[in-house]
């Protein structure tokens, strides 16, 4: 019986130290940015909707990255449509890109990124 109570004893012991060490250990998915938003959950801050999104889910147009053919460009329009938010990997890395409303389409603050729409299609200029 001696023999029991010790084993049981042991066992809780290793129990509990392996708890303890769990407890220590990063938290996965916990990880946030300036804004709050889950990096690890694909959320990245939009100015335009001034909240955490997951852009590939609520973007308004998609293209083809031009830099690179395995990454997409997502572009978030305004509710007004007076602006658009670009969101370009290849280009900006984490930031996201603000255009303003032009005759055909969007072009971005330092006019180098220009977002243009003809024949039904957009197009992306830089």
């Amino acid at each position: 019986m001696k023999i029991y109570v010790s084993l049981l004893l042991s066992t809780l012991m290793l129990t509990a130290c392996s708890q303890k060490n769990l407890s220590q250990s990063p938290i996965i998915g916990g990880d946030t940015d300036a804004h709050g938003c889950l990096a690890s959950a694909g959320q990245q801050y939009s100015f335009v909707k001034q909240a955490c999104v997951q852009v590939f889910d609520v973007a308004d147009i998609k293209l083809d990255d031009p830099m690179n053919d395995t990454l997409a460009v997502y572009v978030i329009l305004s509710d007004d449509r007076t602006q658009a938010e670009l969101f370009w990997a290849s280009h900006g890395g984490d930031k996201s890109i603000l255009m303003d409303v032009v005759k055909g389409g969007y072009v971005s603050n330092d006019g180098k990124i220009r977002l243009i729409r003809q024949n039904n299609h957009w197009q992306l200029r830089y």
